[in-house]
C-alpha cells in the first residue's frame, strides 16, 4: 500500500538540513502533488514486477518519507543516508519495526554483495559529482534478480522554467541531469526494463524520470 505522509507531520520534523524538501508539505497544490507523484510512479513500478519481497535498500532515503511504503511492502528494508534524524522521527511515528538505519557515507559502508532484491534511489545520484562512487557499490549490492529504481530531474527548460515561478532555488550540488545520469548507468552495465515520466503527460518534456533498471548478465 502506498502510504503519503501527513503534510503537517512533515512540516513539524522536518530541519534545515533539507532532508524532506519543503515540496512535500508546500501550501501549493501542485507542488506537492509533483512531488509525491515520483513515489507512487516507484510504488507503481515495484508492484509490476515479479521480484521477491525479502530486501530493499533505501539509498540517500532523507526525511525517510517512502519508508511506511517500502516497510509495508518488503521484510526489511534497510535505510542508507548521512543524517537519520527526521527518518527516525518517521519511524517512531509510523512503529515500523522492519526497518534498519545506516547512517554512514556510501564510500565507506560495507554490505554484503547481492544483499537486495530491490534498490531505491529517488533523486540522490545525481549529488554525486564523480557517479563511480555510489554506483559501483549499487551494483554489487543488487541481487541477480534485483532491480534499482531511480527518480532523476531533468532539469531541462521547462524544470528550470518552473523553478523561477515557484521560486525553488536550485540545490548548488545537482550536478547531473537526469539524462545524463542514465546514460552512465546504461555504460556501468545497467539496462533499462521500465521508464515513466513525471508529470505523465509530458513525455517530450518531463520534469522526473522514473526508470527500473537490471543489471546485464556478465558476458561469457
Amino acid at each position: 500500500m502506498f502510504i503519503k505522509l501527513d503534510p503537517n507531520f512533515l512540516a513539524q520534523i522536518a530541519t534545515d538540513n533539507d532532508r524532506i524538501p519543503t515540496l512535500y508539505y508546500s501550501k501549493i497544490d501542485l507542488v506537492r502533488a509533483v512531488f509525491w507523484m515520483r513515489l507512487r510512479l516507484i510504488y507503481s513500478a515495484l508492484q509490476d514486477l515479479h521480484i521477491k519481497r525479502q530486501t530493499c535498500l533505501d539509498f540517500g532515503g532523507g526525511g525517510g518519507i517512502f519508508l511506511p511504503t517500502l516497510a509495508d511492502d518488503f521484510d526489511r528494508v534497510f535505510f542508507l543516508d548521512l543524517e537519520d534524524r527526521e527518518a527516525r522521527q518517521v519511524i517512531h511515528h509510523y512503529d515500523l519495526s522492519n526497518i534498519q538505519i545506516i547512517k554512514q557515507d556510501v564510500s565507506q559502508v560495507n554490505l554484503p554483495h547481492e544483499s537486495f532484491d530491490a534498490i531505491i534511489a529517488a533523486d540522490v545520484l545525481e549529488h554525486f559529482q564523480d557517479l563511480s562512487i555510489p554506483t559501483q557499490p549499487l551494483k554489487s549490492w543488487l541481487k541477480p534478480t534485483g532491480v534499482l529504481i531511480t527518480s532523476l530531474p531533468t532539469e531541462n527548460w521547462i524544470y528550470q522554467g518552473l523553478r523561477t515561478v515557484f521560486n525553488i532555488e536550485k540545490p548548488p550540488d545537482h550536478y547531473h541531469t537526469g539524462y545524463e545520469v542514465e546514460a552512465y548507468l546504461e555504460s556501468q552495465g545497467f539496462h533499462p526494463i521500465n521508464r515513466q515520466f513525471v508529470p505523465l503527460v509530458w513525455n517530450l518534456f518531463p520534469l522526473f524520470l522514473i526508470t527500473v533498471w537490471k543489471l546485464k548478465p556478465p558476458q561469457k
